[in-house]
């Protein structure tokens, strides 16, 4: 995998050198900055203008390109080990997926799962620049059909929430799941379902299902699901883009979890 940008190639040489295979220049750089690429002892080659854009797809590299060693996850039961996990349902645009990517690890998920999507060329190398380098560190697994998955995670004991306009308001959800923890089992027998679904949540694992950026989730992946949560607007306004969706819905959901 070929990488550029200033932050991917930063958070490489800060936390991942031993991934580095090669490194490309491709204009002069300040004497610090070589020797500390120098330092790193991989081979580097220096490159002319031309064979650079094309590693480069015609993008800004800034210079500096690294050759890294990286493959997602095959088997999607090392994510079944984890507490928290988010699902992208469809979702094709890199720059949405890596910024998932980057939230989902910030905020402390415990992996990824892209499903129902056929990569394009290249398409990690969009995902790790959009991710500034935290697809390194977040486990991420490229999974066939959504459906099996469903299964796989149900089997492993997660509780599935997905994002819909048409869901529970995220703040009612996160209220009731704060007044679960206050109460005994006795009183949660007496309550109302919606804190007791709450309690259900709190007690085990979940995963968060995302859908594609023009269709959300189909019909069919939402009705397997145990909840569908939405985000208030203030203003009349169809939607958020995914990726902002995504970071404000895993917030609310891991301070909780926390």
């Amino acid at each position: 995998m070929i990488i550029f940008g200033k932050q991917p190639v930063e958070y490489v040489l800060a936390h991942h050198q031993a991934k580095i295979q090669e490194i490309y220049i491709a204009k002069e750089l300040a004497k610090e900055q070589f020797s500390r690429l120098k330092a790193c002892g991989k081979p580097i080659k220096v490159l002319d203008f031309k064979k650079a854009q094309a590693l480069a797809h015609g993008r800004n590299h800034q210079g500096v390109l690294l050759k890294i060693a990286y493959d997602p996850l095959s088997n999607v039961r090392d994510m079944l080990e984890r507490d928290t996990l988010v699902v992208l349902y469809g979702l094709s645009d890199v720059g949405n997926i890596g910024a998932i990517v980057r939230s989902a690890y910030a905020l402390g998920a415990g992996g990824v799962l892209l499903t129902d999507v056929n990569l394009q060329h290249n398409a990690l190398e969009g995902i790790m620049r959009s991710s500034a380098g935290a697809l390194l560190d977040m486990p991420f697994c490229v999974f066939p059909r959504t459906l099996d998955l469903i299964n796989e995670l149900k089997m492993a004991g997660f509780t599935l929430l997905g994002a819909d306009m048409a869901g529970e308001d995220i703040q009612s959800f996160v209220s009731n799941l704060a007044s679960s923890q206050s109460l005994s089992q006795d009183s949660l027998n007496s309550q109302k379902n919606d804190i007791m679904k709450a309690f259900k949540f709190q007690s085990k694992k979940w995963v968060l299902f995302m859908g594609s950026e023009g269709e959300g989730l189909s019909a069919k992946i939402a009705k397997k699901l145990d909840k569908t949560l939405s985000i208030p607007m203030t203003h009349a306004f169809d939607s958020l883009n995914v990726a902002h969706a995504c970071v404000i819905l895993l917030h609310r959901l891991l301070c909780m979890k926390g």
